[in-house]
């Protein structure tokens, strides 16, 4: 009997996956399920598995993360991935994470699941016998991530040249081009959720390797958030080296597109460098976003003038006048306004040179204003996360327009299911009433003589939101307007919404605004 081990997040899929199919009239026992990344890593040492059935999305450790761990550990273990992500068919022609299938939740039947641990069978028993593998994919990204900290420390470079020989790299010419791989945030967040991030990012490392074995001296790195490539090369009157690099950028960009339908955004280092001055060009790339203003492609053909590129800060209150702007456009259904105040926007900031960080700030800021407007809706945090870490201007302000058409496609469906549902007026009043008590979905759904369950599902599907989330937002939203219009203090605030604790109270706006309670007041102050 094989030894299978079963790791997801959904518990109720763990009992169908066990229900399924009939795993000892397979050879097969399963000797450990468990929901926890955690708690897999445990039990894994336990119970040492032949085959291992992961979820991909995972919190803690995805299921990328926990295999490579575990095949480091077991080198011939099998793998068989679980996504829930109706278009991951896309990345699997991508993808070499030496796992034997990628299998949907939602379209799983127990002859697909007979059929690939099957096939982990089918290896297992050619392998028995064989000597195990000398080095596996993991520490052989573990050896580039080394040889790259080297390079970005700017270690002597005769010992970060042995050492990459040592690691079977060969960079035997003295001259190096540097090339740094980002998403298009506005292009990812269309197919993929934010915890298959690392996924797509192993994804379009693994095209940049396969790539680069028709590339002499292309050498790519995986790092957390994003792709870092050097091309190692000679001067040679018969072969440009810029057109070559370039050329490989381009088709490492086409696949990743066609494979993963997401648009990567590269900078390129075209001016010729040694090894010992490659890493202050680096972190000056990445730490300042030089790119943000030019768009997905910038090449940087002298880093001396790079260096000496300023950003400005932003000046409080930046967008205080377009979130009203951008309200009524939503309202009104205007897309053209919304449209031409975004452009205003990133013409400003681009005329400004603000620095990149502060303008995503702003950016933020104005649109949880805009959120705590229509109450009724929320913004994924992922908008956030990604505003923080996008690498252009364009990418940014599509990311923006984006959500608001959102907002205005929601509020139409709101509209139309309105007449049908218990109305959300209803519900409002009801809050108004007890804004000093703590309500539940409990209470609500007992005040319209409904089922808890039912109003839960409803009440999801009529805002988006579950009622807990839409209690915090109404009840932030009043307390914007208490900050800006009194002088209460926020002990006697916190009451009378509810919160009886002043620190949990704090937690809560800052969560749903952006901000403290004091920093808002601060912040609004500052513009009277």
């Amino acid at each position: 009997m094989y030894r299978v081990m079963l790791i997801d997040d959904d518990v109720p899929m763990l009992k169908v996956l066990q229900q399924m199919i009939d795993w000892e009239g397979n050879h097969l026992q399963i000797v450990g399920s468990t929901y926890s990344s955690v708690k897999a890593m445990h039990m894994f040492e336990e119970v040492q598995p032949d085959i291992l059935i992961t979820d991909i999305g995972l919190p803690q450790k995805n299921g990328i993360e926990l295999a490579s761990m575990f095949t480091s550990m077991k080198p011939d273990i099998r793998v068989i991935f679980l996504t829930c992500h109706e278009d991951f068919h896309f990345a699997q022609q991508a993808l070499k994470l030496k796992a034997d299938d990628y299998l949907i939740k939602d379209q799983l039947t127990p002859e697909q699941l007979e059929k690939s641990l099957e096939k982990s069978v089918t290896i297992l028993k050619s392998r028995t016998g064989l000597i195990r593998w000398k080095t596996s994919n993991y520490n052989s990204q573990l050896f580039r991530q080394d040889l790259l900290k080297r390079v970005i420390d700017r270690a002597p470079s005769e010992m970060t040249m042995a050492y990459a020989s040592q690691i079977g790299i060969s960079w035997n010419y003295p001259w190096f081009l540097l090339g740094i791989i980002n998403v298009q945030f506005s292009s990812f967040d269309k197919r993929y959720k934010q915890s298959e991030y690392s996924l797509i990012m192993y994804a379009i490392y693994n095209i940049a390797l396969e790539l680069s074995e028709s590339y002499e001296g292309v050498t790519p790195f995986l790092e957390k958030d994003h792709i870092t490539i050097l091309y190692n090369f000679r001067m040679n009157l018969a072969q440009n080296a810029v057109l070559h690099f370039n050329n490989f950028l381009e088709q490492l960009r086409s696949q990743c597109a066609h494979f993963l339908k997401i648009e990567p955004s590269i900078v390129t280092v075209t001016e010729k460098m040694e090894l010992d001055s490659i890493g202050s060009v680096y972190q000056q790339i990445q730490q300042h976003k030089i790119e943000f203003y030019e768009g997905s492609d910038y090449a940087v053909t002298d880093a001396s003038r790079n260096a000496a590129l300023m950003f400005q800060p932003a000046p409080q209150g930046f967008l205080s006048s377009c979130i009203s702007q951008l309200e009524q456009a939503v309202i009104k259904h205007d897309l053209d306004t919304i449209r031409s105040t975004l452009l205003e926007i990133a013409d400003h900031a681009r005329e400004l040179m603000l620095e990149p960080g502060d303008f995503a700030r702003e950016l933020s800021f104005m649109m949880r204003g805009i959120e705590l407007m229509f109450s009724n809706l929320k913004f994924e945090e992922d908008l956030f996360h990604y505003l923080t870490l996008s690498r252009t201007l364009s990418d940014s302000m599509e990311l923006v327009e984006r959500k608001l058409i959102q907002i205005m496609e929601s509020r139409d469906v709101q509209g139309s299911n309105a007449t049908q549902e218990p109305k959300l007026q209803v519900i409002q009043q009801y809050i108004e009433q007890h804004l000093a008590d703590n309500i539940t979905s409990i209470d609500m759904a007992r005040y319209l003589y409904l089922n808890p369950s039912y109003f839960s599902r409803y009440f999801k599907r009529m805002t988006g939101v579950t009622f807990t989330d839409y209690v915090h937002q109404y009840k932030m939203k009043l307390a914007t307007r208490m900050l800006k219009m009194s002088n209460q203090n926020l002990e006697s605030m916190a009451i009378g919404l509810g919160y009886s604790d002043r620190t949990y109270f704090s937690k809560v706006f800052k969560k749903y605004v952006g901000l403290t309670p004091s920093e808002y007041k601060a912040k609004h102050s500052a513009r009277k």
